[in-house]
């Protein structure tokens, strides 16, 4: 996807928070927040709802007796999560910048490691597996990482992508890798954009360097932890029938954010668009991805190996991969008695 993250400053005042929050102060944070929420967030029908949550908020005895900006943000980002899983308020102390550890950036963080790919492996009976915690931005570096992990499952006959702990990033990842499981090119999704009322259409891309596996099973673990562009890449892939997912309902996060200062000393994430399957028509806003076969965070694995292996068996002429996957099947049955 064109954009899962975009990062844009608004400077609207400058206030000079102390320790202590005054009601005046509070006011004026909620004043700015519903603003900017009536302003860009993208579901427009939604906002008289929360524009009502943040007036009991202001009115509310809770935020009366809360003493310091950080509350504040918190008590805001708790009750804008009921509406939109991507919302959140922050508060950055400016008297003591030095001090306050920086959190680092999530893309700085994939570049820095890996691109979030921490295990790819070929499982015994000729099984890809690939595990990683979040979609990088694709530029040289990433893809020739993405080419790697490609490239040393490029012969196996089956694909497991484990997406249980992966917190998202950036879409065009998701179609990059997405590019490897089609033959032909795919629409997988769209995002309609409020700010430009467009909508912008994600295909596969036509030309890649590596193999191309579209008749390979692929198999998707899931956990209410997979968000974002990781529930994306889920979707489509559910609703082209190109993946069995197998796992817990994920967090319900289908709108790209932009980030927002509502002040030197806040900054908020506003949903300012929404993703748009071609296929439903709809996306997975609150609701999360279901599953095809629903199972616990601890179980997931075992299932998809399983199913692998069970699809290999009846599908290979290998004598010897034969009997590697019968004696697989056999240690994982095994271990289902003991447990």
């Amino acid at each position: 996807m064109k954009k899962y993250l975009a990062v844009v400053f608004l400077l609207i005042s400058s206030h000079g928070f102390s320790a202590t929050f005054s009601a005046e102060q509070k006011k004026s944070l909620i004043d700015a927040l519903e603003l900017e929420i009536s302003n860009r967030y993208i579901l427009q029908e939604n906002i008289p709802s929360i524009r009502e949550s943040l007036q009991k908020i202001a009115h509310s005895e809770a935020l009366k007796k809360i003493k310091t900006p950080k509350q504040t943000a918190d008590l805001l980002t708790k009750a804008l999560e009921k509406h939109d899983k991507h919302f959140g308020v922050r508060w950055y102390d400016p008297n003591i910048p030095n001090k306050q550890p920086k959190r680092e950036d999530w893309f700085s963080k994939l570049g820095r490691k890996n691109s979030g790919f921490t295990r790819v492996e070929v499982l015994e009976g000729n099984i890809g597996y690939i595990d990683f915690w979040g979609f990088d931005h694709v530029n040289e570096v990433s893809k020739k990482r993405l080419e790697a992990v490609m490239t040393l499952i490029e012969d196996t006959d089956a694909i497991i992508f484990d997406l249980r702990n992966n917190g998202g990033g950036d879409g065009n990842m998701g179609r990059l890798i997405s590019s490897y499981l089609f033959e032909k090119p795919t629409h997988l999704n769209s995002i309609y954009w409020r700010a430009t009322d467009s909508t912008t259409e994600f295909w596969t891309f036509e030309t890649l360097n590596g193999k191309r596996k579209a008749k390979v099973p692929v198999f998707v673990l899931t956990s209410k932890d997979t968000f974002s562009a990781a529930e994306a890449f889920t979707y489509y892939l559910k609703h082209l029938k190109r993946a069995t997912i197998i796992g817990e309902v994920t967090k319900g996060g289908a709108h790209p954010i932009q980030f927002l200062s509502l002040d030197k000393e806040f900054k908020v994430s506003i949903p300012i668009a929404r993703a748009v399957n071609p296929i439903t028509k709809s996306n997975w806003e609150g609701t999360g991805v279901l599953p095809d076969i629903i199972a616990s965070k601890e179980e997931a694995f075992d299932i998809a190996y399983q199913k692998s292996l069970h699809i290999i068996q009846n599908t290979t002429n290998n004598p010897q991969q034969l009997k590697e996957v019968s004696e697989q099947l056999e240690v994982m049955t095994n271990k289902e008695k003991l447990d």
